[in-house]
């Protein structure tokens, strides 16, 4: 890798480092405190989130042609800046219903700055080291998680929950730009080595011919049900372990080092896609999960009940660039930004839904025993549809379906 690949990779570390950990990285910490503010329900609160979801969906499909036709740089530059704005906004906002607006907004800005623009960037930039490239990148999420969760636990004891806000808009801001406009070239083509020329930019994939592909529409529901799952839970982490007896402080460590498993996972399994399977890779990520909610709906105490959070954080840290990979590999690095754009969509119905189902079920059986178990067979689910893509690609004498 040269000189300016490695800053459109280091780039996009800072870039979708700030737009997560500063947002669905550390929702969940806030739940209480917002719901204590305004007098309302954990429901109530939890719609923040889903509203995020639904935006940060509803968004892919047009950021994700944007990124493929136009300058990733300018949509990274928008993106920072509407992120700033979300968040100042929110520290600001005098009513739940104000607070939803500016999380329909956080949601536009996320995907401009986040998973979505880093999987096209990095992904016009290189090709031979591309699953490693996407491990560093991704990196950014769990690092920045670490920093913004236990700075959160500290600040919200200490000044409440609206500083902390302006504290983490100030920070998006000092932050983002100069990584931008250091890191990122008006042309990623021209920034580029050899690796990002080859046959596998050569096709290009309308929506409607990716809509067509079976490998398409499965590996999207994967997407969906992996990154929605997650979404939904980490949302209610906190209140979950508070309900177990855990302080703020806690909370937020255990948040944390949720982020720090998930810098295991995001390297090691995002190396290991260059040499072994994505989709073998994908089967183990759903098994350890798996297994993990099933720990988690016996757990009695705190000890087990983070542990299996922190297992668990190795095998989502994995999940971004091992898809990210798979994208690339199979649509090509050109087709990246609209092929993980309209997958976006199927993260939807799980990550809208989920938020909400949570917290309802919370306020009326006092628990999250029934939200873990719904989070447990959407992940049997999701391992399932893995599973039916590798016998797929093993029937196939090409890695792209010939009927697509």
């Amino acid at each position: 890798m040269d000189r300016r690949i490695r800053g459109v990779i280091i780039t996009a570390f800072i870039a979708q480092g700030l737009a997560i950990g500063s947002t669905l990285a550390v929702f969940s910490l806030f739940v209480r405190p917002v719901a204590e503010t305004f007098g309302a329900s954990t429901l109530e609160v939890s719609v923040g989130i889903s509203l995020i979801t639904l935006s940060l969906a509803a968004c892919g499909v047009p950021i994700g042609i944007w990124l493929d036709r136009g300058t990733p740089k300018f949509v990274m530059f928008t993106g920072c800046l509407v992120m700033t704005t979300a968040i100042l906004l929110a520290s600001l906002a005098q009513s739940l219903a104000a607070l939803a607006l500016v999380c329909v907004l956080a949601g536009i800005g996320i995907p401009m700055l986040g998973p979505l623009t880093t999987a096209a960037v990095v992904g016009k930039v290189t090709r031979e080291e591309r699953g490693r490239a996407l491990g560093f990148a991704n990196l950014g999420i769990p690092t920045f998680g670490i920093a913004f969760a236990l700075s959160a636990g500290f600040a919200m004891e200490v000044w409440g929950w609206r500083p902390t806000l302006q504290i983490f808009a100030g920070l998006i801001f000092l932050l983002g730009f100069p990584a931008i406009a250091l890191g990122i070239p008006r042309n990623l083509n021209d920034s580029s080595n050899s690796q990002s020329t080859g046959s596998d930019s050569a096709e290009v994939w309308t929506p409607k011919r990716l809509l067509a592909s079976r490998d398409f529409r499965l590996i999207a529901l994967i997407l969906g049900i992996g990154m929605g799952t997650t979404t939904g839970w980490v949302a209610h982490v906190a209140p979950f372990l508070a309900d177990l007896g855990a302080s703020t402080r806690y909370c937020g460590g255990v948040l944390g080092a949720m982020q720090g498993a998930m810098m295991v996972g995001t390297l090691v399994l995002g190396t290991m896609a260059d040499r072994t399977s994505s989709v073998m890779i994908l089967l183990g990520v759903f098994g350890v999960q798996v297994l993990c909610f099933v720990a988690l709906f016996s757990a009695n105490g705190l000890g087990i009940a983070t542990a299996a959070l922190l297992v668990a954080g190795i095998a989502t840290g994995g999940l971004l660039p091992v898809m990210s990979h798979l994208f690339a590999e199979e649509f090509g690095s050109d087709n990246v930004g609209r092929s993980m754009g309209l997958a976006n969509v199927t993260i939807l119905p799980f990550g809208f839904g989920l938020p909400m189902l949570a917290g309802w079920l919370r306020d009326t059986t006092g628990s999250y025993s029934s939200t873990i178990l719904v989070c447990l067979l959407l992940l049997v689910f999701g391992t399932a549809a893995v599973a039916a893509l590798s016998l797929l690609r093993k029937g196939s004498t090409r890695v792209i379906l010939p009927n697509q």
